[in-house]
């Protein structure tokens, strides 16, 4: 199978999980919404026949109204729907028989040859790639903010940030179990181990790059565009390095727990002049640097993955790897979400 086509699949693959997630999302919540609205009027159709208020349908249009008002209900509907629904059959597009490069079935990406390469970290491998976050997360975070700015400032509009709009109109426990638990193992399952695994032997390198890309373009924003696309590379790194979804999945984890749970904890309303903020900020920044010494370090000793001999991809990214059908109509529907999210919501 050539490059393209095995890419192509990939690119359209995601596309179909953007679909099928907005899809069943929005058929989930308004299935919620019905039964939302039928509990109303059974409970007022039980109070009528004892002698209460007759049942007014001219509140269904508030009704609704109110439910879709319920942000942290939504946000929960909506993620359960991608995870729970759109991921397993996501998977299950991604691995059809026409693309296999080994005879594995279903959801199996890693052969149990493959399976015998696994290896686990050490602690003090796990505080390194842990470190080696900060920085790479921070500087992203940083370019996409000033390009958010720039492009705000030649359109004359605000650029909304939808992550922390969301964040900030949830629930504690609701944004801790979405950003910190749900999205970390289920987001692992689709980038790390199915993109991977299809890509992998194709050359260890491109996959991790290919992955940190669809990663990144999947998240429709600007402002997290940059550090996700940066993080992804370590997420994928680790992952191809120990062959173990665990410790991408906890690196998932810690990042977002300290960068979208905690400064909510410390501040809701984000607020820049916020003291405990500010410290917080501080600390992030001295952590960073840390993790940016031991990050060069780590490099300077050349202890970075070489791609497996023979793999169809030498290099680090493979032209081939983007410019096909699958990953160009990718790119192109994730832009136009960015920009349709972005400046119209």
């Amino acid at each position: 199978m050539t490059v393209k086509k095995k890419f192509s699949h990939l690119g359209f693959s995601i596309v179909f999980y953007l679909v099928a997630s907005n899809l069943i999302s929005a058929i989930a919540i308004m299935i919620a919404a019905f039964i939302y609205a039928f509990v109303y009027y059974f409970d007022a159709m039980v109070a009528a026949s004892n002698g209460g208020p007759a049942i007014d349908f001219s509140q269904t249009a508030a009704l609704i109204a109110s439910f879709r008002a319920n942000s942290t209900l939504i946000n929960l509907i909506t993620a359960c729907s991608s995870y729970f629904v759109a991921v397993p059959l996501t998977i299950l597009v991604l691995n059809t028989p026409r693309f296999r490069d080994v005879p594995l079935n279903g959801m199996q990406f890693s052969t149990p040859v493959e399976k015998t390469m696994q290896r686990n970290l050490t602690p003090g491998e796990l505080i390194n790639f842990l470190l080696f976050m900060f920085p790479l997360g921070i500087l992203g975070s940083l370019i996409g903010n000033i390009l958010a700015l720039i492009l705000g400032s030649i359109t004359g509009q605000h650029l909304n940030d939808i992550l922390t709009s969301a964040l900030s109109n949830m629930s504690l426990p609701m944004v801790f179990l979405l950003s910190v638990v749900l999205a970390p193992i289920f987001e692992e399952l689709v980038f790390r181990y199915a993109v991977i695994g299809y890509i992998r032997r194709y050359g260890e390198w491109n996959a991790i790059i290919v992955s940190a890309l669809i990663f990144a373009l999947i998240h429709e924003n600007i402002f997290q565009f940059f550090y996700a696309f940066a993080v992804g590379i370590i997420f994928g790194y680790v992952y191809v390095y120990t062959r173990k979804l665990i410790y991408s999945i906890i690196l998932h984890c810690t990042f977002n727990f300290f960068g979208a749970f905690v400064p909510i904890l410390i501040d809701p309303s984000f607020s820049p002049t916020n003291k405990a903020s500010i410290i917080y900020s501080m600390i992030q920044y001295i952590v960073a640097i840390i993790g940016f010494i031991l990050l060069i370090n780590y490099i300077r000793k050349g202890k970075l993955l070489e791609t497996t001999p023979g793999a169809p991809i030498q290099g680090k990214l493979s032209k081939d790897a983007i410019l096909n059908p699958g990953m160009i109509t990718l790119i192109v529907v994730c832009l136009i979400f960015t920009v349709l999210l972005m400046f119209f919501t």
